[in-house]
């Protein structure tokens, strides 16, 4: 059953045409990366703030990396139970919430778990763009979709340490936290507008598994 993959319907065939349905799977797919990265030139004055040891701010890091692993198990699953939208959407919001968290944190170990949550529903854009591809691209455009995505995803995130560092020079760290939040944000107005449930079943109503 799984090597018998039909046509995408013609809404897919038509999102598959949309330059703004790629740009949604690029920024869903980076969000959560770029988010990790964005901290790094600030983990310094994270430790000097906080008057903590530089190996218990890297933390901060480490604890991102688990809650994306930890996405990457969970989020496929239910998206392929309850649709990639609402699971999408959900994963933005807690990463909303989350990095407000990390906005109003005032110990270390609360911002630690913040990111942790963070990550957790950031990386949702991660694992779902990839199925979002498989739903609405010919079989044989999937992997060079995929590619292209990924390959968008490499710059981003070789300029969010700079980008984190300017913005920490600038404004401060909590200045990153309020840059992801309204990038989260951003991300989840475009999927609530742009971006239609992909999930054939779910796509023409069909209650049945």
């Amino acid at each position: 059953m799984h090597g018998m993959i039909s046509k995408p319907p013609r809404a897919a065939t038509n999102l598959a045409t949309s330059r703004g349905v790629l740009l949604l799977l690029v920024v869903m797919t980076g969000i959560a990366p770029i988010s990790l990265y964005i901290l790094v030139p600030a983990l310094p004055v994270l430790a000097t703030t906080f008057g903590r040891d530089i190996s218990i701010a890297q933390m901060t890091v480490s604890l991102y990396m688990v809650g994306i692993a930890l996405s990457q198990l969970i989020m496929g699953p239910l998206s392929d139970k309850f649709g990639r939208r609402p699971v999408l959407l959900g994963g933005l919001a807690l990463m909303v919430v989350a990095s407000v968290g990390c906005i109003f944190a005032e110990t270390l170990p609360q911002l630690i778990a913040a990111r942790f949550f963070q990550a957790l529903g950031g990386a949702s854009g991660m694992v779902i763009s990839r199925a979002i591809i498989r739903d609405i691209y010919e079989r044989d455009r999937v992997a060079s979709m995929i590619s292209l995505v990924v390959a968008a995803l490499m710059v981003g995130q070789m300029v969010s340490p700079l980008t984190g560092g300017l913005i920490e020079t600038a404004f401060g760290w909590r200045a990153i936290f309020y840059a992801v939040t309204i990038g989260a944000l951003a991300v989840a107005v475009g999927i609530a507008l742009a971006l239609p449930e992909t999930r054939r079943d779910r796509a023409v109503g069909s209650g049945g598994v």
